[in-house]
């Protein structure tokens, strides 16, 4: 009897922790903020955190001390930069280098993720004016580990996307599977007669492209605006999923979700489920700026937004997947807010992110604060993803900045290193510094059974 109790304790053990016993406050460290290429100016941010090795890749866009391109061999106008880190000691492995450029124009929207399958990184960012329309063009690369680079250089491949389009790419997210490698790019595009879309191609873990024909993501409203998409990968289903806002012609702006699968069909298009509304209006505000993770405490899933441009705060929301093929979206729980804010004040931000603490038992949302205060600040969540007490209203503060954290989307990121069992965070202020910041949690917010409890 007491056996067959205990086996329904540890059944039950995501659950538990959400009681008071173990929602007190946390207990946490922020490390000096360290400088990336502080002798140039520089934009927008990403990081990427290797998983074999001690390592960590850090990039953003250097505006004023230029190289060339290395697809086109041409000076570039601006550059991105990569930077190998070790996460433990924020020591700089080897030098800055150059991973793409753009001879025509400005860079923007950058983003980065690891790959755990190739141990390489796959990058992407818009190229203003590039095509022989002008257009904004997608810019690719996958970037080598430090120790393959030692030797192979950090570049591994580097590659445009639809290079003479009329249309143009904006704000882009990518991720990879961690079963097969392979890679997902989603973008914003302007298609012709409508405002805004949302696109996704696929390619395998050596840059080739699996879809040859691009896809449209934002099938629920098509010819509604879409805005701000984010792309994460699902290890236990194998699938990616998609998340964006749109604009609906029932209601302000809502957050939605899409299941991708990892590999195209037969005849090579990419096979992605139905768009469904994942979020509700608690304000009666635009919802958007939308991020989202898995919860590995209760296998739920968290996702947060902002309203009116994080002029009037933030919410926490909460769903569940249903098993293949169908994947219906549910409500886990109550939306919730992570930040108040009404008109801008206390302060307001945009495009908050998540990272989890699988040891800690935390999860963190980072924001960009602007307005009555400017610097990045940060909220902590228990394993049930509500906020843990202790917390001030305005906010724990990673630091106060002399120059605002862009409000717009790609200049930070969060993400959570195994290695140093801290939180990386990176930010690029409006002063043309890249900043990197460690958080780490020193409180536990876990509950543990003893292994006894589980013999037969």
């Amino acid at each position: 009897m007491y056996k067959s109790f205990f086996k329904v304790l540890v059944a039950i053990a995501p659950l538990i922790v959400a009681s008071a016993v173990f929602a007190q406050a946390p207990t946490f460290t922020i490390s000096d903020p360290i400088v990336l290429f502080g002798e140039t100016e520089t934009k927008e941010a990403g990081l990427a955190v290797n998983t074999r090795e001690a390592e960590v890749l850090f990039v953003t866009i250097d505006t004023i001390a230029v190289e060339d391109d290395p697809i086109t061999g041409q000076p570039a106008v601006q550059c991105v930069m990569g930077f190998y880190y070790n996460p433990v000691t924020l020591q700089q492995i080897g030098d800055p280098f150059v991973i793409v450029g753009n001879p025509r124009g400005n860079l923007q929207k950058l983003t980065v993720t690891y790959n755990p399958v190739s141990n390489q990184y796959f990058v992407a960012v818009a190229a203003d004016s590039y095509s022989p329309n002008s257009s904004r063009v997608p810019l690719m690369a996958i970037v080598n580990s430090s120790s393959v680079a030692a030797s192979a250089g950090p570049i591994a491949k580097v590659w445009t996307w639809d290079e003479g389009t009329a249309t143009s790419y904006q704000d882009t997210a990518v991720a990879a599977s961690a079963k097969n490698g392979n890679m997902i790019y989603v973008s914003e595009y302007t298609p012709a007669g409508e405002s805004e879309g949302v696109i996704g191609l696929l390619y395998d873990k050596d840059g080739n492209l699996l879809t040859p024909q691009m896809m449209r993501l934002d099938t629920l409203e098509p010819t509604r605006d879409e805005d701000d998409p984010d792309v994460m990968y699902l290890e236990e289903n194998d699938v990616f999923l998609f998340i964006t806002n749109i604009d609906p012609s029932t209601s302000a702006n809502r957050i939605t979700a899409t299941i991708i699968q990892t590999t195209p069909d037969a005849n090579g298009n990419m096979q992605a489920g139905n768009q469904q509304v994942v979020s509700q209006l608690r304000k009666s505000f635009n919802a958007g700026h939308p991020s989202a993770i898995e919860n590995p405490f209760n296998k739920e899933f968290i996702g947060v937004l902002d309203y009116d441009n994080g002029s009037e705060g933030g919410d926490i929301f909460y769903f569940n997947i249903g098993p293949a093929p169908n994947y219906i979206f549910t409500e886990a729980r109550d939306q919730v807010p992570y930040f108040e804010a009404a008109g801008g004040v206390p302060f307001s931000h945009r495009h908050p992110r998540l990272a989890v603490d699988p040891n800690r038992g935390v999860i963190v949302i980072s924001h960009n604060a602007t307005g009555g205060f400017q610097g990045m600040v940060f909220t902590l969540l228990g394993p049930d993803g509500s906020v843990l007490p202790g917390r001030p209203d305005t906010l724990y503060v990673l630091e106060a900045t002399d120059t605002a954290v862009s409000n717009d989307a790609n200049f930070h990121d969060v993400k959570y290193d195994p290695h140093s069992g801290s939180f990386l965070v990176i930010y690029a202020t409006g002063g043309g510094l890249t900043k990197v910041t460690r958080l780490t949690v020193t409180s536990t917010h876990l509950v543990s059974v003893d292994s006894w409890m589980l013999m037969d």
